[in-house]
């Protein structure tokens, strides 16, 4: 299904006045670009699961989803490999990284909020969403995570429809590659269209990033150890329990 053809959830007012997000449709950046991976990493195992399959769970409430694949090739190549209810979508600047990304979304539904998810996040919970939407202030059009050092999570973000023109501009300038998202976030934080959302306030361990294969190999030995331990604290708890004292009850 065409991304045009998607449900979109616009807002009421005029264009570049956003709305409270209330409802967003879901972007999973998945170009299958990663030198420091190897293989296409969408499709990569981490946790039982292929990361494109927890990307499409972590946006399970999102009004409709798509994965953007890069190129036309790489649609046509890779697109049946996708999960259900997830439509595949050519990047219009194939290689210009996670901001065209953005910018291929935007330029679809500009009276929107999106949801962009970078692939390789497979902890990120369906939740994330929901508390971004909550620190919203009137005027934002952008709700983006934020360490205590000052950087920020870009690819795990709401982003309006409003920017899709900025997002763009930036793009045929060349000041994406300048300045990257930190220079554009900083310029939309002062003018107040983004609100920046401290990482402590948000679900724990939501952004553990898998870049290379040893990630992912030491973070499904990681979920492995700690299904171990919570497994053997309940063993212990029912050995250790007080009998009943009152066989009826």
């Amino acid at each position: 299904m065409p991304l045009d053809a998607l449900p979109d959830t616009s807002s009421d007012g005029p264009l570049g006045t956003p709305p409270p997000p209330t409802a967003w449709y879901g972007a999973i950046l998945a170009d299958g670009a990663s030198r420091r991976f190897g293989p296409d990493k969408a499709f990569a195992v981490v946790d039982g699961a292929r990361m494109i399959d927890a990307a499409a769970t972590a946006l399970a409430g999102a009004t409709s989803r798509v994965a953007l694949l890069g190129s036309p090739e790489r649609v046509a190549a890779v697109a049946d490999r996708l999960p259900a209810g997830v439509a595949p979508l050519a990047d219009d600047l194939p290689g210009r990284g996670p901001m065209a990304g953005l910018a291929t979304v935007l330029a679809r539904h500009p009276r929107s909020w999106a949801a962009l998810l970078a692939v390789d996040l497979p902890r990120l919970p369906p939740d994330w969403w929901p508390c971004l939407a909550a620190r919203h202030r009137p005027g934002a059009a952008a709700i983006v995570a934020r360490h205590p050092n000052g950087r920020w999570e870009p690819t795990a973000a709401l982003y309006h429809g409003a920017l899709a023109a900025e997002a763009a501009a930036l793009l045929a300038s060349g000041e994406a590659e300048r300045l990257g998202f930190r220079g554009w976030f900083e310029a939309l934080e002062a003018a107040g269209r983004l609100v920046a959302v401290p990482v402590a306030e948000l679900p724990p361990g939501a952004l553990t990033n898998v870049n290379r294969p040893e990630d992912a190999v030491a973070l499904t030995a990681r979920s492995s150890t700690q299904l171990d331990a919570s497994a053997s604290q309940t063993s212990d708890a029912s050995i250790n329990a007080p009998p009943n004292p009152d066989p009826a009850a």
